[in-house]
């Protein structure tokens, strides 16, 4: 028996004509045709998924908006698709992953149409929820497993601030001289610097030589120098530029003998912390 060919062009507009008038039902057996015929390509099998969920048939939407992934694996609505199915289902897990994927993906998506924005914002909304719940409910399991905030602790909870995304993880990251095995501290407790009480209480004094030193144009010079024996670079508009200046304590490892003694307030709390260290 011969089998009539599938019109695919014809199958597919009459079926986009169904599910705008609401017709689900038509709409999916002109889909289907055209899927079973092998001629669906990816927006086709979304469409047919959202024809199948209208139906309230998720395991035949899953089914479709899985074909549409592997034939577009960073296709976005299909992504947030899945998602919105996991979510429904109970999958919260499996649902922010992908939510978080289609997010990530329009980084080098371009330009995208106002419709598929709103769906990306609604995304990072059920995303934030997620990470509201999953931060409630692991703090809750500290709490009834013993975990009490002190000393000890402090290095744990800055390991859940960064699990939460609430804190960014600094590492070394030098343009030309690289020391192993330092610490990646992001901010050092004020306890290790005994010294900055003495610091901060000469602030007055410490103001009024920079205010004197202000006021002799040659007591700064350029931050960033060019040197003859080497090759020309600007470096963001700073090299040679009088607006991005330096006054120096020390320079090159040395004491630089005159603006000690224009700021001898500061020069002496730092000479003792260099000397400590």
């Amino acid at each position: 028996m011969h089998t009539p060919p599938v019109h695919a062009r014809a199958l597919s507009k009459s079926g986009m004509e169904a599910l705008q008038r609401g017709d689900a039902r038509g709409a999916r057996a002109a889909f289907e045709q055209i899927l079973a015929a092998r001629l669906a390509d990816a927006s086709l099998c979304l469409v047919l998924a959202y024809a199948c969920r209208s139906l309230k048939d998720g395991p035949a939407a899953l089914s479709a908006v899985d074909n549409a992934l592997a034939m577009e694996p960073r296709n976005l609505r299909a992504l947030i698709f899945k998602a919105d199915l996991l979510h429904d289902a109970g999958d919260l897990r499996g649902a922010s992953s992908y939510y978080h994927t289609a997010i990530k993906s329009t980084a080098t998506a371009g330009e995208l149409p106002l419709d598929l924005r709103n769906e990306l914002a609604r995304a990072q909304t059920r995303c934030d929820g997620y990470a509201e719940q999953f931060d409630s409910y692991l703090s809750d399991q500290l709490s009834r497993r013993g975990l009490v905030d002190g000393p000890s602790t402090r290095r744990f909870r800055q390991s859940l601030d960064l699990l939460a995304g609430r804190k960014q993880r600094f590492i070394q990251e030098p343009h030309h001289y690289f020391f192993p095995e330092l610490p990646q501290i992001q901010f050092f407790d004020r306890d290790d610097f005994p010294w900055l009480d003495q610091l901060e209480a000469q602030t007055p004094a410490i103001r009024a030589e920079l205010v004197d030193i202000l006021n002799t144009n040659s007591a700064f010079e350029p931050y960033v120098q060019s040197d003859q024996n080497r090759p020309q670079n600007n470096q963001s508009g700073m090299l040679n530029n009088p607006d991005w200046s330096a006054f120096y304590l020390w320079k090159n490892g040395d004491v630089v003998a005159e603006t000690r003694h224009g700021a001898p307030t500061p020069w002496r709390p730092l000479q003792m912390c260099r000397l400590r260290a």
